[in-house]
């Protein structure tokens, strides 16, 4: 059994690992030592989150950021430790402590760290080449619409966007990337580090609940 106390707030209070599970809890401050004591007598204390490591998949550390991420079941939660001692302390109990773990670190490459930056970038240039495009031809005197008076195809959205006028769009366009660019550099300048644990069930990894 391992238990974790944090008291930064923002923090998930108490974390603890006993019986192949993963427990997360945030009891009042005149209730905290009265639920760890409670967890050291193997009982869950009320309001606490587990996660059985059958359900586990994946334990992520990533650099930069206030948490281990937990994927399980389709679903992600996140251990919340500002303290990057005791965050980097409970990823290496897991690390060292969860059967059937392996281990390995991803280290992003600046043109994969702003990719999405990248796809984000070009769909706001195209998108605002085409609106300006019809903008213009509007208006020169150019009538457009959509058949059957319907929005919701990107046809639609285009004329839409156009309805506001070239000095809006530009000025809308332009903020776009002005924000999408910085957002860029940040990635390109800092690549996420990820430390991960991947979880697999096999016949060594015997859990009991």
């Amino acid at each position: 059994m391992k238990i974790w106390k944090n008291e930064e707030k923002k923090d998930d209070k108490i974390i603890a690992y006993f019986n192949q599970t993963i427990y997360k809890g945030n009891p009042g401050p005149g209730e905290i030592d009265n639920c760890i004591f409670e967890l050291q007598m193997q009982k869950i204390p009320n309001g606490f989150f587990s996660i059985p490591l059958h359900y586990i998949s994946q334990i992520n550390l990533q650099d930069g950021k206030e948490y281990i991420e937990v994927l399980f079941k389709g679903s992600t939660e996140h251990l919340k430790i500002k303290d990057s001692k005791i965050r980097n302390e409970v990823f290496d109990y897991f690390k060292e402590n969860i059967p059937g773990a392996v281990y390995s670190i991803d280290k992003y490459s600046k043109l994969r760290a702003g990719k999405k930056n990248l796809v984000a970038m070009l769909v706001v240039i195209i998108l605002s080449v085409w609106s300006l495009h019809y903008a213009t031809s509007m208006e020169a005197g150019n009538e457009y619409d959509v058949s059957g008076g319907h929005y919701n195809s990107i046809a639609g959205i285009i004329l839409l966007i156009t309805s506001l006028g070239v000095n809006k769009i530009i000025l809308i366009s332009v903020s776009l990337l002005v924000i999408i660019i910085i957002a860029f550099i940040r990635k390109i300048k800092n690549p996420p580090v990820i430390e991960r644990i991947q979880v697999r069930k096999g016949e060594d990894s015997v859990f009991t609940l």
